[in-house]
């Protein structure tokens, strides 16, 4: 039997909390289609009440902040609230606000608690069961986390909707996810494009979009072009050299005699994309291989839709996502 807190952390409550989480993100892996959907359609209700604020309020939108409510879980209602914000942020008032149920999120919770708390494996005379449901704050912040790692996956759908072209936006604007009033992760961003060639000091280089670019024989190399976007590209004897590509996007894109050199692709998407004589060398694309942020949640590298021809690989699993939803030769 266990006498400890200490000793309850680290033989019970830590094994527990892991598996919940990990319960809990293959859950929204698997559903991901139906969470995707739910999850959209109350974000756009909520950014077309925020257009609607924007008809008698002469005021810009530079955050849009989904946060659950830890007053919410008191009530065993577990809710997001999405607030919006001008470009003090948190610093100045919402503007706008909507409300959402998040009892999707907690599907394994009430087990994870009821075993938490289950006494047969502790002295409950030498842990209180009042010190276990205090660490149940902790939890549920690392809950959202996970959350916030599969919802930057189709938060950027948002950006093909009617709701969020409506909405009269900052030059920056920003989607972010996380707890009320403190920590947010960036989980999409509208961004002007920038010259990946030239940038200026310090500009964030991450989440920016490039649309109908065409580049002859340059390279872009050692750069964090994390989420960024690239719609109708053309890249022909091109050089991806030393880049982490993570979560980036690629619509439409050709890609002709161009080389991937050691490139972190894990989370990429390319839809409908042209390839042709291209060289693959190095490239990471299953999650497994990071050996930092491993406790985030990534999705490997995937190809929809896409036609190779006389590619090359060196040193690469990409040939086990070729194989699927495309067109080789």
């Amino acid at each position: 039997m266990i006498q400890t807190l200490q000793e309850y952390i680290k033989e019970r409550y830590t094994p527990l909390e892991i598996e919940f989480l990990n319960k809990t993100s293959e859950y929204l892996g698997k559903e991901k289609r139906k969470i995707q959907k739910y999850c959209l359609n109350e974000w756009r209700k909520a950014i077309s009440e925020a257009c609607k604020m924007q008809e008698s309020e002469n005021i810009d939108c530079a955050y849009m902040s989904i946060s659950l409510l830890n007053t919410s879980m008191i009530d065993n209602q577990p809710q997001f609230q999405i607030d919006f914000y001008n470009e003090e942020w948190v610093y100045g008032e919402a503007w706008a606000r909507y409300r959402m149920s998040a009892d999707f999120l907690f599907k394994y919770w009430k087990d994870f608690t009821f075993d938490a708390l289950d006494d047969s494996y502790y002295v409950r005379s030498k842990v209180s069961r009042v010190e276990i449901k205090a660490m149940f704050w902790g939890t549920i912040e690392k809950l959202i986390y996970v959350f916030t790692c599969h919802a930057k996956y189709f938060a950027l759908y948002l950006e093909y909707s009617d709701e969020l072209d409506d909405l009269v936006k900052a030059e920056n604007f920003y989607i972010t996810c996380g707890t009320y009033l403190d920590w947010q992760e960036r989980i999409h961003a509208i961004l002007p494009e920038i010259d990946f060639f030239n940038p200026d000091a310090n500009e964030q280089t991450t989440f920016r979009p490039l649309r109908n670019k065409i580049y002859h024989y340059k390279e872009f190399d050692n750069i964090e072009m994390q989420h960024c976007r690239f719609v109708d590209c053309w890249f022909d004897n091109f050089t991806f050299s030393n880049l982490n590509l993570t979560d980036a996007n690629f619509l439409r894109c050709r890609f002709t005699k161009t080389k991937f050199i050691n490139v972190s692709m894990i989370g990429s998407d390319f839809f409908e994309c042209y390839f042709s004589d291209c060289e693959f060398d190095n490239c990471m694309i299953d999650p497994s291989e990071m050996t930092e942020n491993n406790d985030e949640y990534f999705a490997p590298t995937r190809m929809y839709h896409c036609y190779l021809l006389n590619h090359k690989v060196k040193d690469s699993k990409i040939e086990s996502i070729v194989k699927i939803n495309c067109f080789e030769k």
